[in-house]
């Protein structure tokens, strides 16, 4: 059957098949050649420029692995799971996760890009890929119609849109456990081992990016639990999944959530709070046409012209400025100072209940202690102005972030997606199970890292230090993370 070859740093080559070239080439796919994979990391790890693009090749040639395992290279899972594996990230909008956190969540997409990508596979693509076919050349066409009828048997009338519902019911199964999305999306899935891998190489830290892949996948299996199928893993291959798990923490801990790259990331957030009035954000929702035009470089350069050519109204002019200056200081990497950090961890509760609230008792500590050394009237009058001044600004000042909590090992994870583990004698247990079995293992679970951080927006640092302003028993700002 007709292929073509990806050159990949991580595998060497990565072979594509004939309607996995037709999905790649539509402008829904090559749109992710201009989504940055790791949006404020790059600002620590400068190689880290690498894109959503060749992070779906990636889970596509990783999901072609497993499901060539699984079910044999023959078989419709492994032409089904190699194409999710193409388009799962095909919902991301421009900065990825903080389109999520901003954009998405403004317009009521509570599972953001997930939620979205739903609709481009069922909505658009299939018209896409068939406009590509339409104007191919007889041979690749003929290539194409064979890999259709081998992915979906007898070829229907519509047969792009019937294949990308088979798709999309890959990742329906996310609640029942179904081991194909668990192969995509699982806790030791496609995705997660080629982020782990990619991120960790492109940012210079591949000593974190352990990943046995060989072996978690030689070692995975479709095992009956309940008279129903999941995916599981022989409990011979627990360390190697501690080892991505491990891997996976330490990308978190040191690249993701990296004090300079959260200051970015939240500036990329602050800048698409500004951009969705003037930009009209939400048409692009609406319109799936417009939403294939949504880049990372479509909202800097946009808000970039209508501010230079004045091109808004009134009522957008605050939006635009302040979207325009933070474009201008991530472009001179003028960013948000850490000045604050508490990291603490908690065993059996969630430390995400008390980590805001943590923040803002922090910020009513710093904002007392200045009017506390305003009143004495120790300090000189430059000293007293910018003092003044900190405190009139107090809230323009200071940002809490509150980042996603860090664990080594949360059993839920597997627990959500029905991923189990076996022995050799067929024996099917969840992870609680297993722990149960070797309580040794208990030591690596259940304890979550939270970090509360305060960020300023002007480096009032020296300032702040210089009469200790901090409250006690709070670390200064630091490079840990």
């Amino acid at each position: 059957m007709y292929k073509k070859v990806s050159r990949d740093p991580l595998y060497s080559e990565i072979f594509m098949y004939p309607l996995e070239i037709l999905a790649a080439d539509t402008k829904a796919i090559q749109r992710l050649r201009y989504l940055s994979q790791l949006v404020g990391s790059q600002m620590s790890y400068p190689a880290a420029t690498h894109t959503r693009f060749s992070h779906s090749l990636g889970v596509m040639h990783v999901a072609g692995l497993y499901s060539a395992h699984l079910f044999g290279t023959d078989s419709p899972q492994f032409r089904l799971s190699r194409l999710a594996g193409l388009v799962h990230d095909i919902g991301h909008g421009p900065f990825s996760h903080q389109f999520d956190d901003i954009v998405y969540s403004a317009f009521g997409y509570e599972e953001g890009h997930d939620e979205f990508r739903k609709r481009l596979l069922l909505e658009k693509l299939p018209e896409l890929m068939k406009s590509k076919f339409d104007n191919a050349d007889e041979q690749f066409k003929k290539s194409v119609m064979e890999d259709l009828e081998q992915t979906l048997g007898k070829i229907s009338e519509n047969p792009f849109n019937l294949l990308m519902e088979s798709v999309n019911e890959i990742f329906e199964g996310e609640r029942s456990g179904d081991p194909l999305f668990n192969v995509i999306q699982g806790p030791l899935g496609a995705d997660r081992m080629d982020f782990v891998l990619r991120d960790a190489y492109f940012s210079g830290v591949r000593y974190y990016g352990t990943v046995p892949m060989d072996r978690i996948i030689r070692n995975s299996a479709i095992m009956e639990r309940d008279g129903k199928e999941f995916l599981s893993y022989n409990i011979k291959t627990v360390d190697d999944m501690y080892t991505v798990l491990f891997g996976r923490f330490m990308m978190y801990k040191n690249v993701y959530f990296h004090k300079t790259s959260r200051a970015a990331d939240m500036m990329v957030q602050e800048l698409l709070t500004h951009s969705i009035k003037p930009l009209k954000l939400g048409d692009y929702l609406e319109n799936l046409d417009k939403f294939l035009d949504l880049t990372d470089e479509f909202i800097t350069q946009k808000i970039e012209f209508i501010h230079e050519f004045k091109l808004y109204d009134g009522e957008n002019a605050e939006d635009v400025s302040k979207a325009y200056d933070i474009i201008q200081r991530l472009k001179s990497r003028d960013l948000w100072k850490l000045v604050v950090e508490i990291p603490y961890t908690t065993t059996g509760i969630d430390p995400g209940t008390v980590s805001k609230s943590l923040g803002e008792e922090t910020l009513k500590k710093m904002r007392k202690n200045i009017e506390t050394l305003i009143s004495t009237s120790k300090i000189g009058d430059d000293d007293e102005r910018s003092a003044k001044e900190i405190l009139a600004n107090f809230e323009d000042i200071f940002m809490v972030d509150t980042p996603y909590k860090l664990t080594l090992f949360y059993p839920d994870e597997f627990l959500s997606t029905k991923v189990y583990i076996h022995d050799d004698d067929g024996k099917v247990m969840t992870f609680e199970e297993f722990e149960k079995k070797y309580p040794t293992y208990k030591l690596m679970s259940g304890n979550m890292l939270q970090l509360v951080r305060i960020y300023a927006k002007k480096d009032v640092r020296i300032f702040l230090n210089k009469y200790y302003l901090i409250p006690n028993g709070i670390s200064e700002a630091t490079t840990r993370w």
